[in-house]
């Protein structure tokens, strides 16, 4: 795993809660979907999953599909499946954490693919255009 980043693109900070935010909801929903655990969820989204049966399934797919893609136009991986594999890594993690504290190794591993992760989709303009419908 390369725990560089290269970018000429500008890096939007400013956005920093809200991608992270798309990014931790991804995981959450990923996990619940395996699990069925939902206790953590909001009640707008438990309301949301009582409308519409197929949503959390649909707004997962929809939301891993879209941060894979952001990672891989990022060209800092070389393959999807590199992406996958760290993505993957990341969910195990973020599941882990439901159970239990962190390791020290553990949270230092989240933290570094977390945090390369949201560097990288806060240099993708099109991506925060599209979720945060801001011009």
């Amino acid at each position: 795993m390369l725990n560089i980043i290269e970018t000429n693109k500008k890096v939007h900070f400013e956005y920093t809660k809200e991608i992270g935010q798309v990014l931790m909801n991804a995981l959450s929903f990923s996990v619940a979907l395996q699990t069925k655990d939902y206790s953590t969820f909001s009640p707008e989204v438990l309301e949301q999953m009582k409308k519409d049966p197929e949503w959390l399934h649909d707004i997962t797919n929809w939301l891993q599909v879209t941060i894979v893609n952001s990672l891989m136009q990022s060209d800092n991986y070389d393959s999807i499946d590199e992406v996958v594999s760290e993505f993957n890594c990341l969910l195990s993690l973020y599941d882990v954490a439901r159970q239990r504290e962190f390791t020290p190794s553990e949270n230092q591993l989240f933290l570094n693919i977390h945090d390369k992760f949201l560097a990288l989709l806060l240099t993708d303009d099109e991506l925060i255009t599209n979720l945060l419908e801001v011009e």
